[in-house]
């Protein structure tokens, strides 16, 4: 992705006008790895040609659409086809880079919502790790009350946990009453409330031509402004397997681009540059406060964030936001992080080094949060984290106020052990971590 293309999607999302579109391919990307539409319709042949009939056309036997027609016919695609033959457990794989940032858009709104023509719950399963109580919408009505805790996301061909049976698998249920009026409510929704946006399509370029029609249909009277598609087929055999998606994209005064990466790739690459602009955002913001009180002038370097992934930095988002690694960073914007920021110049200066976790100074490892507004003692507490989370010799939080409680109040904890009866570390407020240190 060209540093172009990246700034504009940027831009579009603290906008409030991104809008990302998903696909099959996005969970064919490892390590989710997920089989194509041909695969599974092979899959399904086969256990159906082996178990019940060997004479089935093997005409069949790589069209899905056509096998699901088929199962249409004898009235059976519901109890036969998607109860016994659909290869379900083949769609439980781990979620990629790719389902990672787009659960941390949605959870945080730097998209307005998500559309997805996925059966899996990838998506989901990552935002519920990060300790969101994240759902994927079925339809309209639904995307309505999800986003009142969430960007929603709308799984416009169904979900393989939420109501299986009711997955789009053939032209012909698009017939079906329960079906198309699932469609419908998507369609007044998204008419409603995703016009006049930035479209992100990911791996959606089908090889299921009635899906690619479904979901272009219902994107033509989403108007958007732009359309940027990450795909690795050639820029021609988009227009070809999706006549009706390159017409939406293709609208006057619509700006198209055409990505030829991995869609996980892509996605990854603008969280890690969202996630990097959050935090120089917060550095930034103690610039002014630090520069008066030390009189030092405020040197570049000390404004910039070390080259870490995106869980990392993800990682340091949460602490700048000051909730623990069992909770969802939430924020689009970083807030409340003054005197934040000024106390990550002060260790800056001091010649701390960056470090995954926060910093290391005068060989003592150095974490640093956002406690804003929070007894210091209390906000310990919230940090009990799992065993595997790495303890740092010295917690900060930056803005709490300690009420100078006994030390042995409250235990620290040890990484590794079972039970943790509290956050590991020795806490300080800013006040005291400057003592501490020295600084």
């Amino acid at each position: 992705m060209s540093p172009e293309i990246q700034a504009r999607l940027l831009a579009s999302m603290n906008a409030g006008r991104l809008l990302v579109v998903c696909g099959a391919g996005l969970s064919m990307a490892p390590p989710s790895s997920l089989p194509s539409a041909r695969t599974v319709a092979e899959c399904c042949f086969d256990k159906y040609q082996l178990e019940v009939d060997p004479a089935c056309d093997i005409a069949l036997r790589d069209n899905l659409e056509a096998l699901a027609e088929h199962f249409v016919a004898t009235n059976t695609l519901q109890s036969v086809f998607i109860e016994h033959l659909v290869p379900w457990p083949a769609f439980a794989r781990p979620y990629n880079p790719g389902h990672a940032a787009i659960a941390d858009f949605l959870i945080t709104r730097a998209a307005v919502a998500g559309i997805s023509s996925n059966y899996d719950i990838l998506i989901e399963r990552r935002a519920w790790d990060y300790g969101a109580a994240f759902r994927g919408s079925l339809d309209g009505d639904e995307a309505n009350v999800d986003a009142t805790r969430q960007a929603p996301l709308l799984k416009f061909h169904g979900c393989a946990q939420r109501d299986p049976v009711s997955t789009v698998w053939a032209p012909s249920q698009l017939e079906d009453p329960v079906i198309s009026a699932r469609i419908e409510r998507s369609k007044t929704w998204m008419a409603a409330n995703l016009r006049q946006k930035d479209l992100l399509v990911v791996g959606f370029w089908s090889d299921w031509e009635y899906l690619n029609a479904v979901i272009g249909g219902a994107l033509a009277d989403v108007q958007p402004l732009s359309v940027t598609v990450v795909d690795l087929s050639p820029t021609v055999a988009l227009e070809e397997k999706a006549p009706q998606l390159w017409q939406v994209a293709h609208a006057d005064n619509v700006h198209f681009e055409h990505v030829r990466a991995s869609g996980a790739d892509v996605l990854d690459e603008l969280r890690r540059a969202f996630s990097m602009n959050y935090l120089r955002q917060v550095l930034a913001a103690g610039r002014t406060v630090f520069e008066q009180t030390t009189g030092v002038q405020c040197h570049p370097d000390w404004l910039q964030i070390a080259d870490f992934d995106s869980e990392i930095l993800y990682g340091l988002r949460r602490d700048a936001e000051g909730v623990p690694a069992v909770q969802p960073a939430t924020r689009l914007r970083p807030g409340n992080v003054e005197a934040l920021g000024y106390f990550h110049l002060l260790l800056r200066q001091a010649g701390a080094t960056q470090l995954p976790d926060g910093y290391e100074l005068n060989g003592r490892s150095i974490r640093v949060i956002n406690g804003a507004e929070a007894i210091l003692g209390s906000l310990r507490t919230k940090f009990i984290e799992p065993p595997v989370a790495v303890s740092s010799d010295i917690v900060v939080a930056v803005g709490a106020t300690d009420l100078g409680l006994p030390g042995n109040v409250i235990r620290g904890g040890r990484t590794g052990d079972l039970i943790r009866p509290a956050a590991g570390g020795d806490w300080f407020d800013l006040n005291g971590a400057r003592a501490e240190l020295n600084i």
